[in-house]
């Protein structure tokens, strides 16, 4: 799906009846670099669910408890999906926008989550942590806003998703853009391309467990 290939989850064997009852399958032939089962674990595969899959209206009310800017995995290194931590239903989950560096196609108030480096300047991202690079590179104004702040409305089009919040008092505007003309170019200075070329936004957003991962 998507960009998906495998969706898994390393658990101890004695809770694997407790997924399997949920649609996981077991696979003890399944690993990825340095990732595997040890003894007593065992390794389960899945399929997420995406934002057509569900109620919209069921998020709203949910508290957004923190957010990961590096979910996803290739083996040697993330894909860099963007995730906004929830739980929906008694179980921890993030809400990915499964594209590359997703945090470059999401914007909170019209600015940026995230952004190349060479960038920052220009469009003073949310949040910008790059290891061994200046203090003055490194920033964080996107924790106050998300975490413990609560869903109050969204919305779904072909190439966007939307979603309201409210924290500490004042209202706040997430979207998940496919394409827009006022996001940063990437990295290598060419102009921003749209985060995927076929299909609709909703089937790019998926749920993913906090403890599994998504394989592309």
């Amino acid at each position: 799906m998507s960009l998906i290939k495998k969706y898994s989850m390393i658990v101890p064997e004695e809770e694997m009846a407790e997924w399997t009852n949920k649609g996981w399958v077991e696979d003890k032939s399944f690993t990825d670099f340095h990732y595997y089962a040890e003894a007593g674990e065992t390794m389960l595969l899945g399929t997420p669910a995406t934002l057509l899959d569900i109620e919209l209206d069921s998020l709203i009310g949910k508290t957004i408890l923190d957010f990961s800017s590096h979910l996803g995995s290739y083996g040697m290194g993330g894909p860099g999906f963007f995730g906004l931590l929830m739980d929906r239903d008694g179980t921890r989950e993030y809400l990915v926008y499964a594209v590359w560096a997703s945090g470059q196609y999401m914007t909170i108030d019209d600015r940026v989550i995230e952004c190349h480096i060479n960038y920052n300047e220009a469009y003073h991202p949310w949040i910008s942590q790059w290891p061994g690079e200046s203090e003055e590179n490194q920033w964080d104004d996107l924790s106050g806003i998300l975490k413990g702040s609560v869903i109050t409305g969204v919305l779904l089009t072909e190439d966007e998703f939307r979603i309201e919040i409210t924290s500490n008092a004042a209202d706040h505007s997430i979207t998940f853009h496919k394409y827009k003309d006022t996001l940063p170019p990437h990295g290598n200075g060419e102009p921003r391309k749209p985060a995927f070329e076929e299909g609709v936004i909703g089937t790019f957003i998926v749920f993913c467990q906090e403890n599994a991962v998504l394989h592309v």
